[in-house]
């Protein structure tokens, strides 16, 4: 078993070849923890810090070199054994607001992994968001991640998030709607850099809050206006596999949620007799497809009726559900539907 569920959060005081200097850097940058030096490669953590990159490196290693330490872990390898009793735990995930999308998910959204929304316009991924933002504010034993003073964090890359939209879903989980909305911190990028400071900013806000769900919503939507051209694809994956890495790395490392939207492109020379999915792909190519924890394709049935399916996933089987779309957000829709 770790050494780390025995003792504290390791800090950086224990850097031993860093100056008090260069920790009141870090400090200041919002890296207190050992795990937050990680969340950089050496060149964002020398600009986040503004120290060298050479420093940078070093304090990349003698991070990594006494977390393994602490792990017991033999020059970052761990017996597999190990590994299979760490899965045998039960993670924590969090209700969606539909029972059947639950199901197949084995509980819900995951705590400590990226879950992707996937679809075209109205199929629901945004809906299925703001659920999750009133569910969180739930207790443990009723689907929820509530644990004492809880936050959410919204990154809005759409620019249509209102509070009065809130309102009803709110009601229908019975949560004061004034006492959540106090709880749920709101940002609108401008392009795409600006995206990918304020999720390299996590780190700060979820230190300094209980923050148990992020949502960017929608993850893709700036670096496909700000990289349009062929040529500018490179910086385009690029800047997409920086959010999600970060996203990621935060998920883990806090115990916490996060949820992406993701838009979709129309496959051109697609069969007539291919299903929907093979019709359309999600935004990001394999970039993005190899780096999020579970992938979910949602697309249109009817009215107000919707179908979800588990595309990929690094512990999920394929499967395939229907929820319903209404005004407090997403439930299940009526049997035999």
């Amino acid at each position: 078993m770790s050494l780390l569920n025995k003792r504290e959060e390791p800090t950086i005081e224990l850097l031993k070849s860093v100056k008090k200097a260069t920790k009141d850097k870090l400090k200041k940058a919002g890296i207190y923890f050992l795990k937050d030096v990680l969340m950089f490669n050496p060149l964002r953590l020398a600009e986040a810090a503004r120290i060298s990159v050479e420093s940078a490196e070093k304090i990349i290693e003698e991070s990594l070199e006494i977390l393994e330490k602490l792990e017991r872990k033999e020059y970052g390898f761990e017996k597999a054994l190990e590994l299979l009793e760490i899965e045998k735990e039960v993670k924590k995930t969090l209700h969606t607001g539909s029972k059947n999308l639950d199901d197949i998910l084995r509980g819900g959204y995951c705590v400590g992994e990226v879950t992707e929304l996937a679809g075209a316009y109205r199929t629901g991924k945004t809906q299925a968001c703001l659920t999750a933002l009133a569910t969180v504010f739930l207790p443990e034993d009723e689907g929820g991640l509530n644990d004492g003073d809880v936050y959410a964090v919204l990154i809005d890359a759409e620019h249509t998030f209102s509070p009065r939209r809130m309102e009803p879903i709110f009601q229908r989980f019975d949560i004061d709607p004034r006492w959540a909305l106090d709880r749920i911190l709101v940002g609108k990028p401008k392009n795409s850099h600006h995206q990918l400071k304020m999720i390299e900013n996590l780190v700060k806000v979820v230190k300094n809050r209980n923050i148990k769900l992020v949502i960017v919503d929608s993850l893709t939507k700036l670096p496909r206006a700000d990289f349009s051209g062929r040529g500018e694809l490179y910086e385009r994956q690029r800047m997409i596999l920086s959010m999600v890495e970060k996203l990621r790395r935060i998920a883990e490392a806090y115990s916490l949620v996060a949820l992406v939207t993701n838009q979709v492109v129309a496959v051109p020379d697609a069969s007539p007799y291919s299903k929907l999915v093979d019709k359309e792909k999600p935004i990001g190519g394999h970039v993005l497809a190899h780096t999020v924890d579970t992938r979910l394709y949602l697309s249109f049935v009817k009215e107000d009726i919707r179908r979800v399916e588990i595309i990929d996933s690094s512990r999920l089987p394929p499967a395939v559900t229907r929820i319903r779309i209404t005004e407090a957000g997403i439930a299940d829709p009526p049997e035999g539907i």
